[in-house]
């Protein structure tokens, strides 16, 4: 692992470290590209213990920028936040994509009426019908052609946890979206790090699942591997390799370095 472009820091409110923490990991590890991709504002949103208010990011933009004037000749680092897709946001799609070099698509949050009014979290879907959701605005995030990422596409699988007929169909609308609008799926290593729990296929981590990932395979969808740290010695650590080894062993479709739109 030489790279990384998904990188939170401290203003999401759960990460540690600025900029420059990271990139020193990044140099001493010996990546030649570190993306920055903390949560995007948004003020209709009100997680604000998980993502910086629209006060800082400006703050964050020229954080990044005094990294690039630093270090820009020992590694490239990319400026980048990670989104949720959200209807009727064209301007802000816009002005995010106008200030950063690329876009993260991660759906935290699921509307059923495609409302800002009935948010519920993407870690928390517990039924078909929620999961059915998060696939249909999923596909829509790929068809806005907004995004160079698919975060963790597999999250749905932290509430539901039964890989059954109605987590795979989520699996093919999800996949056949992604070789339609040529997106690249993230196979996210942090999900290693969090706690595993009782499914119906066994105590599995809640993602990546590996189940999911073979319907992608099945697609030969194009895939990345990010480490999604939430602190500097998070990088690349003993559980980011474990992730990697995994990765590795599925020989999916890694496309190494992410072509931006």
């Amino acid at each position: 692992m030489k790279r990384n472009y998904h990188t939170h820091h401290h203003l999401c409110n759960h990460a540690e470290g600025v900029t420059e923490d990271y990139i020193k990991e990044a140099i001493k590890q010996n990546f030649d590209i570190l993306g920055m991709s903390d949560h995007a504002p948004n003020h209709r949103v009100k997680d604000i213990n998980v993502r910086m208010d629209e006060s800082e990011l400006d703050i964050y933009l020229k954080d990044i920028e005094s990294s690039q004037a630093k270090y820009g000749d020992k590694i490239t680092i990319l400026k980048g936040l990670e989104v949720e897709y959200f209807y009727n946001h064209d301007e802000y799609y816009k002005n995010l994509k106008e200030k950063t070099d690329y876009l993260i698509h991660g759906q935290h949050w699921v509307s059923m009426t495609e409302s800002m009014n009935d948010l519920i979290s993407g870690f928390g879907l517990e039924n078909k019908e929620h999961i059915l959701k998060y696939a249909e605005i999923l596909k829509d995030a790929m068809e806005s052609n907004n995004f160079d990422i698919m975060a963790h596409p597999d999250l749905y699988m932290c509430g539901y946890k039964d890989f059954d007929e109605t987590a795979l169909e989520v699996a093919h609308v999800i996949c056949k979206a992604a070789i339609d609008n040529d997106m690249v799926l993230e196979f996210n290593g942090n999900g290693f790090r969090r706690k595993k729990s009782e499914t119906p296929q066994g105590i599995l981590p809640p993602y990546p699942r590996l189940e999911f990932w073979e319907v992608v395979k099945s697609y030969n969808c194009k895939t990345i591997l990010n480490s999604d740290c939430h602190s500097p010695g998070f990088l690349y650590d003993g559980i980011i390799q474990e992730a990697e080894e995994v990765y590795k062993n599925l020989r999916l479709n890694d496309v190494g370095i992410l072509k931006l739109k």
